[in-house]
């Protein structure tokens, strides 16, 4: 899962990093005597790749963006190019590293979109697209591993239910249909220890990452031969698994040449995007950050072990991030702020015009002048398959209540309202599952717009603090990279700097008076995809017969 262009491009340009961060700078100045040097945090994600570096004295340095596009060559069908992926990486690496030649970067961490894995050879290159969680093929070969063993059994090793997306099942249609790649392939590495072997440095999966292909032990911390025997792989396809914040290598001279960076900078194991995501926004058991980019997620750092029965039998999960037995829980839903950039290329009016003559970003007059109240609409935000908890790679989206006095404002404020409608479902189930959130703590370029924000929190019924944080993954990424190559010592010493960081510049209340109606609303939203679900699936079936991606 990722956050990667909506943070970005929701209020401003993809290029554009706002960061404050005064009171770290003389807690890690401390650590490094003086020295000049930066950190390089190096978010890796479905639509595109930034790298951020931050000084030694913890202030925000120079960040670097560059998009790439999923291939899709049969409907349903999702990838992405490694190659591409690599060439952007180059970009931004190169890029930042040309700027930070006063302040030269001493190490990298990674924050990477999960399940996507590239089929390497013995040397780690490419043989073959990575598939991506939310592609649609997989379901034979997860219908086969159901046979042998049960939801709750592989919740139990692994945090997560059985569902298509993982890696373990785009492995094994890759093995069952596309022969030559797989017989050419020694492992499957995921962005971050793709990146590493990239870069010349060990390949090793993080236990995040590895949580997310469904074949990793979250108790043991170790590959489970029982379920990737069951799906019938073998082991050794995988690389080792190693803790986030691991030192991985020193990058040679041919590397750091080809990406822009010193020679001997510290490559460090990494975290899964939102994993990185909570770390770096700081937020405390009880808390949730609520990170709108191309996916919309929640991301919640657990007190306790969640009840699996109600976790399981809605797809929802946890699994390990930073620090010995701690874990995360996320939900999310796959149509996020990309929603609101279909309405931006598709159906905007004079809102481009405006933006243009005023010189500011389209997203800000788009969400101005919004209905105040709670809209008629419901909007269904399944344009790009579903997220949790219905994990439905043949759903559709829909909008509800069109009427001919239905105006452009009506339809943004109501995609506001429905992704975050998607994000109450979630919320409601961790709340059964004994998941209590308090306080929600919005990231990235979404959390600049008021006006969604408070629709956030009138929906939720919550308090949304929005944070200075809105490079969350990288610099959850950064720091552990730092405590790699020893800049900063411990887990707790990061997150004290995030704390110090992570400041709140504003809270937004839920408005009671608007909370009861959108509770009102929220009823019959809950009975939209159980009663369309069927109409959905034979929709999808005719875009599958015309050709549509």
């Amino acid at each position: 899962m990722d956050a990667d262009v909506g943070p970005a491009t929701i209020q401003g340009s993809p290029s554009r990093t706002f960061w404050v961060t005064a009171p770290t700078g003389r807690r890690l100045l401390s650590r490094l005597n003086s020295v000049a040097m930066s950190i390089l945090g190096l978010d890796i994600g479905t639509s595109g790749v930034k790298a951020v570096a931050f000084r030694d004295d913890g202030q925000f340095l120079t960040s670097a963006y560059r998009e790439y596009n999923l291939k899709s060559q049969r409907p349903g069908w999702l990838e992405l190019d490694p190659a591409e992926v690599l060439a952007a990486i180059r970009h931004v690496t190169g890029t930042v590293g040309s700027m930070t030649r006063a302040d030269p970067i001493k190490s990298v961490g990674t924050s990477a979109l999960g399940e996507a894995a590239v089929p390497v050879d013995g040397a780690g290159k490419a043989v073959g697209n990575a598939i991506i969680g939310f592609d649609a093929r997989g379901e034979a070969e997860m219908t086969q591993l159901k046979k042998q063993l049960t939801n709750h059994e592989v919740f139990d090793i692994t945090g997560h239910g059985i569902n298509s997306y993982h890696t373990l099942f785009k492995m094994a249609w890759r093995r069952d249909n596309d022969r030559d790649v797989f017989k050419s392939a020694r492992k499957f590495l995921c962005f971050g220890d793709f990146t590493a072997a990239s870069m010349g440095v060990p390949a090793k999966m993080d236990y995040s990452l590895a949580a997310r292909t469904l074949a990793f032990d979250i108790h043991s911390l170790e590959w489970s031969r029982k379920i990737i025997e069951a799906a019938g792989l073998s082991t050794d396809i995988f690389p080792p698994a190693v803790a986030p914040g691991e030192a991985l290598g020193e990058l040679g001279a041919s590397a750091a040449t080809e990406f822009g960076l010193p020679r001997g900078c510290i490559f460090s194991a990494g975290l899964h995007d939102q994993p990185a995501g909570i770390l770096g926004a700081g937020i405390q058991p009880g808390e949730s950050m609520l990170a709108t980019g191309t996916v919309i997620c929640l991301g919640v750092r657990l007190k306790a072990k969640p009840q699996g029965t109600v976790m399981v039998d809605n797809n929802l999960c946890y699994y390990p991030t930073a620090g010995d037995r701690q874990y995360v829980s996320i939900a999310w839903n796959f149509t996020g702020g990309s929603l609101l950039k279909w309405y931006r290329d598709n159906l905007v009016g004079e809102e481009i015009q405006e933006a243009a003559r005023r010189s500011v970003d389209a997203y800000e007059v788009i969400t101005q002048g919004l209905p105040d109240n709670p809209t008629g609409l419901l909007v269904l935000p399944h344009f790009t398959t579903t997220g949790t908890p219905w994990l439905d790679p043949r759903a559709l989206g829909a909008i509800f209540g069109l009427r001919l006095t239905t105006t452009r404002k009506d339809i943004v404020k109501a995609i506001l309202e429905g992704i975050i409608y998607e994000i109450r479902l979630n919320v409601e189930l961790l709340r059964a599952a004994g998941v209590e959130i308090g306080l929600y703590k919005a990231i990235g370029g979404a959390a600049k717009s008021q006006a969604w924000m408070q629709v956030a929190a009138d929906v939720l019924g919550r308090p949304v603090a929005i944070t200075t944080v809105t490079e969350g993954a990288a610099f959850g990424a950064a720091l552990l990279g730092a405590k790699a190559a020893g800049v900063v010592r411990s887990l707790s010493e990061i997150e004290q700097i995030v704390q110090d960081s992570a400041r709140v510049e504003c809270v937004l209340e839920p408005r009671l008076d608007r909370t009861r109606k959108y509770d009102e609303r929220f009823k019959i939203y809950k009975d939209l995809y159980p009663r369309t679900k069927d109409l959905s699936h034979r929709v999808f079936a005719l875009g599958e017969e015309a050709g549509t991606p």
